[in-house]
C-alpha cells in the first residue's frame, strides 16, 4: 500500500473509531430521554408559580370562619402546599442531579442507582404537576363563584 493511501486509511479508521466511541449507549440514551421528560414537566409547571402566588393573595380576604370561608382557606392551603412541594422538589432534584454532572455507563453501579433515582423523580414530578394543576383549578373555580 502506498504511504499516502495508508495515511488516509489510518486517518479515516481513526475518525470512525473515535466517532463510534463517542456514541451514547442505549442505556445512556434512555437516561437522557427520561431526564428530558422530567425537565419538560418541570418547565411546564414552573411558569404557574406566579399564578399560584396571585391566587394565594386573592383568596386571603375571603377566608373567615364560615363554611365558605373555610373552603377558601383550604384552597389557599392547597396552593401553598403545591408551591412548597415545587420548591422542595427542585432543591432535592438539584442535589441528586447537580448541573453539569455527566452520567455514563462507565460506572455501571452508579449509573444504575442514578437511573433508579431518575425514575422515582419522574413519578414525583408528575405528582407535582397534578397537584399544582388541581390546586390552581380549584382556587379559580372558587374565586369565580364569589
Amino acid at each position: 500500500m502506498k504511504p499516502i493511501k495508508l495515511y488516509f486509511f489510518l486517518l479515516i479508521t481513526g475518525f470512525l473509531f473515535n466517532f463510534s466511541c463517542n456514541q451514547l449507549s442505549k442505556e445512556e440514551q434512555e437516561f437522557d430521554t427520561l431526564m428530558q421528560q422530567v425537565i419538560d414537566v418541570h418547565d411546564e409547571v414552573m411558569p404557574k408559580m406566579g399564578t399560584m402566588s396571585s391566587l394565594i393573595k386573592d383568596l386571603e380576604p375571603k377566608i373567615d370562619t364560615t363554611s365558605t370561608g373555610k373552603s377558601y382557606a383550604k384552597a389557599q392551603k392547597d396552593l401553598k402546599d403545591s408551591y412548597d412541594f415545587m420548591m422542595d422538589w427542585m432543591s432535592d432534584f438539584s442535589n441528586k442531579f447537580p448541573h453539569g454532572e455527566e452520567i455514563t455507563t462507565d460506572d455501571l453501579e452508579k449509573f444504575t442507582a442514578k437511573m433508579k433515582m431518575l425514575k422515582e423523580e419522574e413519578v414525583e414530578v408528575n405528582k407535582l404537576r397534578d397537584q399544582i394543576n388541581s390546586s390552581i383549578d380549584n382556587a379559580k373555580k372558587l374565586l369565580e363563584k364569589s
